[in-house]
């Protein structure tokens, strides 16, 4: 049986050509509101070695299929599997990155300064790495609670309201906030956001009060991991070595206490289908250290531009494979969010130096220098 398609346009040709049509605007608003984005693009191609450009493409197109295949995979455990374990599942893929990313550490391939030891000596710890591991933990773990109890391609349109939740947290924890071109960019990806969820004809409380705290948290650890890099000086390899352990605890602990006797009652699936849970292991492995060489080869603004594509994909995913439904109304406050997520990026471009600033943080990250 064909899956059934979105509900504003009964022709799948049409469906296609309109989300289509959603990505070529999106990417046109980026370029055409700020022209020396694909200048420089096409400039940086000119003067680069062909070997280079041909490295930063192969890492872009990692990146844009290792989060989507993470998501799919840990959806098919989840649902298809039976294995609705969502902190057990968070649990395995970021201690194995924990692992990992110390046993690099351990035989020299990557290296921790002698003074990122001094700025976690004491108190330190507890007062810049113990707060982001903690959201992390709860990020990843509402994260994938989430798609037990909404669908796939609305989960990806809630995740334009993330900006709105930076800006907010931002204002909480005392960080700058965006200029007023920003703002209003912020207030197009509230209104599309309610917009959306008017239009969504599945919603649920439980649903959509998980995918707050998943935005929150992912909201408060982003401004937390702000300060920790730029007050510390950490580099990014630094930051993963020293917060994955711990959010992997946390995450650890809270399964233990929440999940264990239901652990043991789906602890077949794991056995019956090693591949499966093998496979979310590697590719949240691969996602850390994928999103950690993208911004190394690319920008702040590469990512957030690649990530609204990726998302757009994964909607479409949940289209054509999943049998889920969109809307003309969802697809319409989705558009206006999109729009506001351009705006915002444009004046974050335009009047900050958040691009300058993550460039010159990473430029030197010990993983660059071994390689």
């Amino acid at each position: 049986m064909l899956p059934s398609f979105v509900a504003w346009s009964p022709n799948p040709l049409l469906q296609g050509g309109a989300w289509a049509f959603a990505i070529v605007v999106f990417a046109a608003i980026v370029l055409a509101v700020h022209p020396s984005l694909s200048t420089g693009l096409a400039r940086g191609f000119r003067h680069h070695h062909p070997t280079k450009i041909a490295k930063v493409l192969a890492i872009c197109g990692t990146y844009m299929v290792v989060g989507p295949s993470l998501i799919l995979v840990n959806k098919e455990i989840m649902q298809t599997l039976h294995f609705d374990l969502p902190l057990t599942l968070s649990c395995m893929g970021l201690l194995t990155s924990a692992v990992v990313i110390r046993s690099l550490v351990a035989l020299g391939i990557c290296e921790i300064r002698p003074e990122t030891y001094e700025a976690l000596a004491g108190t330190g710890w507890y007062k810049s790495v113990l707060p982001i591991a903690l959201a992390k933990a709860v990020t990843l773990a509402a994260g994938n609670a989430v798609y037990l109890h909404l669908g796939l391609g609305f989960i990806q349109m809630l995740k334009a309201f993330t900006p709105v939740i930076v800006v907010v947290v931002m204002g909480i924890f005392g960080v700058p906030l965006p200029s007023q071109m920003a703002r209003w960019g912020v207030y197009l990806i509230i209104s599309g956001t309610l917009v959306e969820v008017k239009g969504e004809l599945h919603v649920t409380a439980i649903g959509m009060c998980l995918m707050l705290t998943s935005e929150v948290m992912e909201a408060i650890n982003l401004v937390f991991t702000q300060k920790l890099l730029h007050n510390c000086k950490f580099t990014l390899v630094e930051g993963l070595y020293v917060i994955a352990p711990a959010a992997g605890i946390f995450l650890f602990c809270a399964a233990f206490i929440l999940e264990l006797p239901r652990f043991w009652e789906r602890y077949s699936a794991m056995v019956d289908n090693p591949v499966y849970f093998v496979g979310t292991c590697a590719l949240g492995l691969v996602v850390n250290f994928v999103g950690l060489a993208v911004v190394q080869a690319t920008s702040s603004l590469t990512v957030k531009v690649l990530n609204t594509i990726r998302g757009i994909c994964v909607i479409m995913v949940g289209l054509l494979f999943y049998g889920e439904h969109c809307t003309s109304m969802e697809f319409a406050g989705y558009s206006v969010a999109l729009l506001g997520f351009a705006l915002y990026n444009y004046a974050q471009l335009i009047f900050g130096s958040a691009d300058k600033s993550d460039k010159s943080e990473v430029e030197e990250t010990p993983l660059r220098r071994s390689a």
